[in-house]
């Protein structure tokens, strides 16, 4: 029965890579006419299929949402692993990332926690100044 989350996905990307919905959106982008503890690990999962995760957590988590209402928001976030994807990651999934690293590196200034692209970047910014 369910659809896809590809509006959410291409909404995202058009927002600068983070969006605010809400679980009734996502759930009707799904296809589906009610809330739920099999609709909430769908939502979740769709989003992670795409590259995308969200916070708060607890919202899409059956076991801490148990009574999901249609306005409970979320913020939907490209992992695509710029700046704010890294920090995110760091503090959603500590289990997956080196947190210290990350969170040391971006707040110190240590080029060696950039991305290359943020690292051309910083050269340009200096280039022209």
């Amino acid at each position: 029965m369910s659809g896809d989350l590809e509006h959410t996905y291409e909404e995202t990307g058009n927002q600068g890579g983070l969006l605010k919905t809400n679980l009734g959106t996502l759930r009707q982008e799904l296809g589906y006419k009610k809330l739920g503890r099999y609709i909430l690990e769908e939502i979740a999962e769709e989003l992670g299929k795409l590259g995308l995760g969200y916070f708060p957590r607890d919202v899409l988590d059956p076991r801490c949402n148990t009574e999901p209402r249609q306005g409970n928001e979320v913020w939907v976030y490209e992992r695509d692993n710029s700046t704010r994807a890294r920090v995110l990651d760091a503090v959603l999934y500590p289990e997956q990332t080196n947190v210290r690293s990350v969170l040391d590196g971006l707040t110190a200034g240590n080029l060696s926690a950039l991305t290359a692209e943020e690292k051309l970047k910083r050269i340009q910014e200096i280039v022209e100044a």
